[in-house]
């Protein structure tokens, strides 16, 4: 199955790379252009620092992140089934599926860190710092298990099939025996999107310090968020359907 979801996720991500590499960097240009702008007018403080970290956190996971990867498996669905892909005509949509797309997401945040944060905050509370690695480790153990197997909850979102707690469940169904090859997936295709991140920094790190590196690392990273987002998504969304075609040949026989 690894094999398979690699296969057709890089085979896909050629057929349309230029569709949904200017897509993501479309979605992603206004955010890094206002990030660059707030950087470049703070004080070069560490408190200044963190904040935009902060802002570059959330905004990414909240919106630009979760719109980018609608618009680019709405887009993947249109050419599987038409042979034709236009970000532009999957847009509407897109903004459409956002919502609850953020919603299901947030939801598999809170199944992944609610007992592990509740026994680290008992930690800190109580003052002990065995109940706080306690949590550490059950937070880890968490994100091992649960993120795998809720992997591709916000797939079904996108696809119409379920939202919220049913879209949760539905990933759950479906990574059922496959969690294995699932983390699987989700760590080649991570270690793919990593490789290419190391690769721009780096390349915008190469600058000479002061505001010349500020833009040069903002202009990299948003080449490489407009590259490497598309994998995951696709991916992610190869990934689901074929635990679905196992799923149906398994109700089959």
């Amino acid at each position: 199955m690894v094999r398979q979801v690699i296969r057709e996720t890089l085979s896909l991500y050629g057929r349309l790379f230029r569709q949904v590499v200017v897509a993501s960097f479309l979605v992603f240009l206004p955010f890094t252009i206002a990030l660059l702008v707030l950087e470049l007018a703070v004080p070069d403080s560490s408190s200044a620092q963190q904040g935009l970290a902060i802002i570059d956190a959330v905004g990414s996971l909240l919106l630009f992140v979760p719109l980018a990867s609608i618009l680019i498996i709405r887009s993947a669905m249109s050419f599987e089934q038409t042979g034709e892909a236009s970000t532009r005509r999957e847009a509407g949509a897109a903004f459409g599926s956002l919502v609850p797309y953020v919603a299901t997401q947030v939801l598999v945040l809170i199944v992944i860190v609610a007992l592990p944060g509740a026994l680290i905050l008992a930690g800190y509370a109580a003052g002990s710092s065995t109940i706080m690695t306690m949590g550490i480790g059950v937070l880890i153990g968490s994100a091992l298990l649960n993120g795998v197997r809720l992997t591709v909850a916000t797939v079904a979102v996108v696809t119409g099939d379920a939202q919220g707690g049913t879209a949760l469940r539905r990933s759950a169904s479906l990574t059922r025996g496959n969690w294995l090859r699932t983390l699987g997936v989700v760590v080649l295709l991570s270690l793919l999107a990593l490789l290419i991140a190391v690769v721009f920094s780096s390349a915008g790190l190469a600058f000479p310090s002061g505001r010349l590196q500020d833009i040069a690392t903002s202009v990299f990273g948003l080449i490489a968020n407009a590259l490497t987002v598309p994998i995951v998504a696709l991916g992610s969304y190869r990934l689901y359907r074929v635990l679905q075609a196992q799923a149906s040949a398994r109700r089959a026989a």
